[in-house]
């Protein structure tokens, strides 16, 4: 398998831990708890920082390369493309919501947890499609000339909580998973 894969289904099994960690916080919430909100926020920055800056942008790379070879799974391609918009906009506003109930508004909790379920949900979805259905189409249909032009323009930045941690920006969340790990 290509490095690039290798990474992007790395990402991916990351991805499923804070996706894991995020439903373990929803769940809290939905028994009327307060949970970590901070963290929960840090969450929804790491998923939407290192998502739209890396990640999806190197799938995008890849996706393109196939639509460009004119392969019958087309569609496949395009769904997943799609989802990454709707995906980064239901991060932001899952987020909007948790930041105004840091901020003291007036919000309904069942709205609150409906849009991060709604996160979950269509995150863990993605993610499924795209090892289950795209994933093989790249390592079926593309050659090492055209993983080496992806890999000269793909984002090339470490992971800021799983590679290369930032402290500083992620200490909560990365300090969360540490302790998981050590369960």
């Amino acid at each position: 398998m290509h490095t690039i894969m290798t990474r992007l289904t790395q990402d991916h099994s990351r991805l499923r831990q804070v996706l894991d960690l995020l439903e373990e916080l929803l769940d809290r919430f939905h028994q009327g708890e307060e949970p970590d909100y901070a963290l929960m926020d840090e969450l929804l920055e790491y998923m939407d920082s290192y998502a739209d800056i890396v990640h999806h942008p190197t799938e995008e790379l890849i996706f393109q390369r196939l639509l460009d070879k004119e392969i019958d799974a087309a569609e496949v391609l395009l769904i997943s493309q799609r989802q990454h918009a709707g995906l980064s906009q239901l991060t932001k506003q899952f987020r909007q919501s948790l930041l105004g109930i840091l901020n003291e508004a007036v919000l309904l909790r069942e709205d609150v947890e409906a849009a991060g379920r709604a996160l979950v949900g269509n995150q863990r979805g993605h993610l499924l499609q795209e090892e289950r259905e795209a994933f093989p189409l790249a390592l079926k249909h593309l050659s090492a000339a055209d993983w080496a032009v992806i890999d000269v323009l793909a984002p090339n930045a470490d992971d800021p909580v799983f590679g290369a941690p930032d402290p500083q920006r992620f200490k909560m969340l990365y300090r969360r998973l540490v302790e998981q790990a050590q369960v």
